[in-house]
């Protein structure tokens, strides 16, 4: 047996394992979905346990209180009777903080604060309910999930579990289109199934060319209409960074992995319009601000005019969170893109362009390693090296930041090598660039990052995902370095969380939490817990953490006098509940510049 053989063979282990997994995941991810309503206007002054509600209140339902101050003093609103984790340098605990003009006026205690009422001031009795600074997604593609449900047919549990389900699904919407046109769709995994291939989706597709994408976004398949659509044959080359499925003989097999190879099928396919893309950055944030999650950074934005639409829906609305966006590059014909191209202003207070993203390799089967894995591929970069080094050094120049996907330890390494090279041809200060995912990485690369002020931003929710898989993967020595938030975290080396929504199943910083400090497989196993962190530094990493990821810490990531008021009312203590519980704990309340924009 070859090592390609057993490369696929283990493969469909874990993609048959995984399949069994992630169809309960969107289940349970589906029912913990929370629901934005309008804020309720209170009949009578809120008492003790009651839902936080907006509402003026007497003076005798907020205490024994002076006089209300002067309008020009008074707080707009005053959040008293809590527990307020500020996230601070000395991780002070208050009870009550005071909004004005959409910034913190004042932390402290419930007297101190209660005395900045005014005849106009809004008071909200927290009944002991726990407040953090609105958390900071600071990985997602926010527009990409909502082009999950307006661009693609998704092909998800409960309908779609196998290979049989997903081209029942796919007959279903092929039906419903004109021959000849493309049908567009996405899948999370099939029980035992791998990836579809052409003999997988040619007989429910015979007169349309289909396009199947995982939803992690690294992997796509096509039928046979479509790869000749593409004009893709046995003698077609793998593009640079890209593999094409191959079959016995050399033929396509209709399988494509990473964005590279992915494109040569894509370019043929009729895009999102940017009007799309606008409905999908104002449908999605609603779902996010129900979870408590004030600002995201989206860290792969294709194609200028989708960073222009971006920037316009910061400008004119309706957003109820901030962004900080970057540009993807995938191809060396990029970068003149983006030193050319690209307007940076723009995006009103709301949405700002951040820099700019690489991915240097796919997911878990194309991770880019210094030793060979069972995956696809294993000694492949998307970029070559030199091409690679000399984007990220004229993009250095810009005074901007710089994002790179990293899987394997090799694409890590390499990137270290990318910034430090651009670093000491120009040593600008504090350029903060960031390492994206860093699922495997060396403890040499430790120490790489905290002395060039690299972050990291990432995921350890995919522990739950993938954790049982990764020593089938990379071998148990090269598994026990997955995600080593504790390690970073001792180093110095600057540490954000995010979602990755839509690439993973849920969206909510409370999963990214649990995960860091559970780190449990699917199998309810704990993955090398040694590398565990606390729910407090856990909730420092998706706030400050997060905002200086985007060197937005002066304004955003905690609640101090003078930054502004994002906040997040907990339905609990996210401290002080059990472990099992945090990963579904609501946010009852949350607000952006002190402005309601979620209310359980």
């Amino acid at each position: 047996m070859d090592q390609r053989t057993q490369s696929t063979i283990t493969r469909r282990r874990l993609l048959k394992g995984a399949g069994l997994m992630l169809c309960s995941l969107v289940l349970e991810g589906c029912r913990r979905r929370l629901r934005v309503t309008p804020v309720p206007k209170a009949e009578a002054p809120p008492t003790a346990g009651a839902e936080p509600t907006l509402a003026a209140m007497p003076p005798s339902a907020a205490g024994s209180v002076a006089a209300p101050v002067a309008d020009e003093l008074a707080a707009s609103t005053i959040l008293f009777h809590g527990k307020i984790i500020t996230v601070d340098d000395a991780d002070t605990i208050a009870s009550a903080v005071a909004v004005k003009d959409g910034r913190i006026q004042a932390v402290g205690s419930d007297e101190a604060v209660l005395a900045l009422r005014g005849d106009r001031t809004e008071v909200v009795d927290l009944a002991g309910k726990a407040v953090t600074p609105g958390l900071i997604d600071a990985h997602n593609h926010l527009q990409v999930a909502g082009l999950m449900n307006s661009y693609y047919v998704p092909l998800l549990p409960p309908d779609v579990r196998t290979m049989d389900d997903l081209r029942a699904k796919l007959a279903a919407a092929v039906a419903q289109t004109p021959e000849g046109e493309w049908v567009k769709a996405y899948f999370m995994v099939v029980n035992g199934g791998g990836l579809p291939t052409k003999h997988d989706l040619d007989p429910v597709s015979p007169h349309n060319p289909v396009w199947v994408m995982q939803q992690g976004g690294h992997y796509g398949s096509t039928n046979s209409l479509g790869l000749q659509e593409a004009g893709i044959d046995a003698n077609t080359p793998d593009p640079t960074g890209g593999v094409i499925g191959r079959e016995a003989g050399g033929q396509p097999s209709g399988v494509f992995y990473n964005h590279r190879a992915m494109d040569l099928v894509r370019r043929k396919i009729p895009q999102p319009t940017m009007d799309m893309v606008r409905h999908n950055v104002a449908s999605v944030q609603p779902m996010f601000s129900a979870a408590g999650v004030t600002s995201f950074h989206d860290n792969n934005v294709r194609g200028t005019d989708t960073i222009a639409t971006y920037l316009d829906a910061g400008a004119n609305g309706p957003m109820s969170m901030r962004g900080t966006i970057y540009y993807t590059l995938e191809w060396p014909r990029d970068l003149d893109r983006a030193l050319t191209e690209i307007d940076y202003s723009g995006g009103g207070a709301l949405m700002r362009f951040g820099g700019f993203k690489f991915l240097l390799d796919g997911q878990l089967t194309m991770a880019f390693c210094h030793e060979p894995h069972n995956g696809e591929r294993w000694n492949i970069s998307t970029w070559e090296p030199a091409t690679f080094k000399a984007a990220v050094r004229a993009l250095h120049d810009t005074g901007l930041q710089i994002c790179v996907h990293c899987v394997g330890d090799a694409a890590v390494d390499l990137t270290l090598d990318a910034f430090e090279e651009a670093m000491n041809a120009n040593p600008r200060p504090d350029p903060r660039h960031r390492i994206e995912h860093c699922i495997l990485s060396t403890p040499e690369a430790t120490q790489r990052m905290k002395d060039l002020g690299v972050v990291v931003s990432t995921q350890p929710q995919f522990l739950r995902i993938a954790g049982d898989y990764y020593p089938v993967l990379f071998g148990e020595d090269r598994a026990a370095r997955a995600i080593v938030t504790r390690e970073w975290l001792d180093a110095g080396v600057p540490l954000a969380l995010g979602s990755d929504s839509p690439t993973t199943p849920w969206l909510t910083p409370q999963v990214t939490m649990f995960g860091a400090v559970s780190r449990v497989t699917y199998s309810n196993q704990r993955f090398h817990p040694e590398q565990a962190i606390s729910v407090a530094e856990a909730l420092r990493a998706h706030t400050m953490g997060s905002a200086y990821a985007g060197h937005q810490e002066e304004n955003l990531g905690s609640i101090e006098v003078g930054k502004l008021a994002d906040l997040a009312v907990w339905s609990a203590d996210p401290y002080s509940v059990p472990l099992r519980e945090l990963w579904k704990l609501p946010v009852e309340l949350t607000m952006l510049e002190g402005e309601v924009v979620h209310q359980m």
